[in-house]
């Protein structure tokens, strides 16, 4: 097969899917798919209102030529993933190019600012991150079952336009200490869907990937950049302590985890397709 004649699958629709679209220029393909919960209109794509979790959801769509992309969420209110669970019996193991997962970095759990590649241990500490891991599971074994391909991308924080911390830092919402805040990863989300556009493309199958801009730094450089970059005051910054009395849990589950992602296989693999290392470079694409 190939690659001009490959149909693209997006099921789900939100933030990196958008990205997904603006960048379909530079790739090769037939078509594009998205799948979604809300009408849309475009002239490049073509929306198909899907519910994965109605049973009488169908995905005639998706053909022995189509490379999907999975980007829904799992459902809060269940463990594990279902919803993605749904869409693959859905599939009804049909010979398809290649699934790609988006899954998150969460899935290592803390490492107290060590180095994780992606055959570290995998040690999630928050429900969001074991659904993640049951739903890379759930690809993986799903691929060996239909003999197909698969990528899975581990994820870390995503920013870019409409994506920064901006309303907070105007009401001066407090933020951590400097001096008590862990290193994380972040990376643009124009980096991401290029990425994500040469697992879609590509003959790489069977892979996982770490995937950041490669430069670790702490939430709170995060803030101070961007205060410095739009001119505003930086918020107030307070000790861990006082943090667990005011912030939110999900807030708190990322401050307390730390990890440094290895992205050596990510270069190796997707060499020169990160733009944005320099965080001060990828705020001021974000405004």
């Amino acid at each position: 097969m190939t690659i001009d004649k490959l149909k693209i699958i997006l099921a789900g629709s939100g933030y990196l899917s958008n990205y997904i679209i603006k960048l379909a220029g530079q790739f090769e393909h037939q078509s594009i798919t998205e799948y979604s919960r809300t009408e849309k209109n475009s002239k490049y794509t073509q929306y198909i209102h899907k519910d994965f979790d109605d049973n009488s959801c169908h995905l005639d769509e998706v053909t022995d030529s189509s490379s999907i992309i999975y980007m829904a969420p799992p459902r809060q209110d269940r463990d594990g993933d279902i919803r993605l669970g749904n869409f693959l019996e859905k599939l009804s193991k049909r010979k398809i190019h290649k699934i790609t997962y988006i899954s998150t970095s969460g899935v290592y759990g803390d490492y107290n600012g060590g180095l994780v590649d992606e055959t570290s241990k995998l040690q999630p500490i928050t429900e969001r991150a074991n659904r993640r891991l049951a739903a890379e599971n759930m690809i993986q074994e799903y691929s060996s079952v239909s003999s197909n391909a698969y990528i899975i991308l581990r994820v870390p924080g995503i920013y870019g336009p409409g994506r920064l911390p901006i309303d907070r830092i105007r009401k001066q919402e407090p933020i951590l200490r400097e001096s008590e805040s862990k290193k994380t990863n972040l990376i643009h989300v124009e980096d991401l869907a290029r990425i994500s556009w040469l697992c879609l493309t590509s003959n790489i199958e069977n892979e996982i990937f770490n995937v950041s801009d490669g430069s670790p730094i702490t939430v709170t450089y995060f803030y101070k950049e961007i205060c410095k970059i739009v001119g505003l005051k930086m918020p107030p910054e307070i000790s861990m302590g006082e943090a667990n009395e005011c912030f939110s849990e999900k807030r708190l589950s990322f401050l307390k985890e730390s990890r440094i992602l290895d992205i050596s296989k990510m270069r190796k693999f997707f060499p020169g397709q990160i733009k944005y290392e320099n965080i001060i470079e990828g705020i001021k694409k974000s405004l």
